[in-house]
């Protein structure tokens, strides 16, 4: 398989699914983590090539939020795709592409902070997955848990159970009847998108409301605490270096982004923090790549439609 055929790279998150190709990009609705993800991931192969000027053989890599390895035949998604001129697809789950996105094959720990939340960690005893596991039951950190608890914080404020604070006026400038804001945000499509959005506001208001500034607080000890875990989880020991980086919006944020790399330090004073050497769609190119020794080459599913087969 020739590794000059051009690459369609997809990233697909809960907030919006984003492919290029070449110097091309697009965005994608995002992914439907409770409903079955290979037809997704046909689907979002299917409508980014369509938008190409030129069909031809191609390379398909995609870091999905959500993917089950064990729930996902990469041979039976090439063959749906083969029509199209797929050649070879790669697939994992988008904290192996953030991970290479922040540190390439360096061994270490990141963290890919969207509107959900996963750490990866590699290290001596191999590779440790943290957290990832959706709004419902963790993501702890994230853009979603932000917003979830931006938005409380105006309702308790509203109810006046909690402490006065701009977010409520932040709420009622979307929901003038505020005390419909729940019935409305419930009934929405995209709902964690939305609320995940409200992440924005908080660490905006940070900066002079203490309840934002709160919320912040602790979601940056909730990301530390992911990472640590990680570290610890695969063997790197108080004292060490290990690389550590994170990515997303919400991270990379100048505010987040501070207060994380202080609080890191104060875990691991020897660790360095390096930014991310790309973004998440860089990551999901280096996928092809991946040297079979790497801890995380096994977490790479791949299939290739042999040469007799292309003939």
């Amino acid at each position: 398989m020739s590794t000059e055929l051009p690459l369609l790279a997809i990233d697909g998150g809960q907030s919006s699914t984003r492919f290029r190709i070449g110097d091309a990009t697009g965005v994608l609705p995002p992914v439907r983590t409770g409903e079955p993800l290979e037809q997704q991931i046909s689907g979002a192969i299917r409508t980014a090539l369509s938008q190409r000027p030129q069909a031809g053989p191609i390379r398909v890599a995609a870091g999905y939020s959500g993917l089950l390895p064990e729930a996902i035949d990469p041979a039976r998604i090439l063959e749906e795709c083969a029509g199209l001129g797929v050649r070879s697809v790669h697939l994992a789950h988008d904290s192996i592409s953030g991970y290479l996105s922040c540190l390439g094959e360096q061994p270490g720990a990141c963290v890919a902070v969207g509107t959900g939340v996963v750490a990866l960690s590699t290290g001596p005893t191999g590779f440790a997955r943290i957290d990832g596991w959706g709004h419902l039951l963790g993501d702890a950190g994230s853009g979603y848990w932000i917003g979830r608890r931006g938005l409380e914080a105006a309702m308790r404020a509203h109810d006046g159970r909690g402490q006065d604070t701009g977010l409520l006026a932040e709420l009622q400038a979307d929901f003038p009847d505020v005390e419909s804001a729940y019935i409305q945000i419930q009934s929405m499509e995209q709902r964690v998108a939305f609320v995940a959005s409200y992440a924005r506001k908080v660490i905006e208001l940070a900066g002079r409301d203490a309840v934002a500034r709160r919320i912040v607080e602790q979601a940056c000890d909730e990301l530390v605490h992911s990472l640590d875990t990680g570290l610890r989880r695969v063997g790197w020991a108080p004292g060490c270096a290990p690389a550590i980086s994170w990515v997303g919006n919400i991270a990379t944020n100048q505010r987040v982004d501070g207060l994380l790399r202080g609080k890191m330090l104060q875990q691991w004073p020897q660790a360095r923090i390096l930014p991310a050497g790309g973004t998440p769609l860089d990551g999901v190119a280096l996928l092809p790549g991946l040297p079979g020794e790497h801890p995380l080459s096994s977490q790479v599913l791949h299939a290739q439609r042999s040469a007799s087969a292309m003939r």
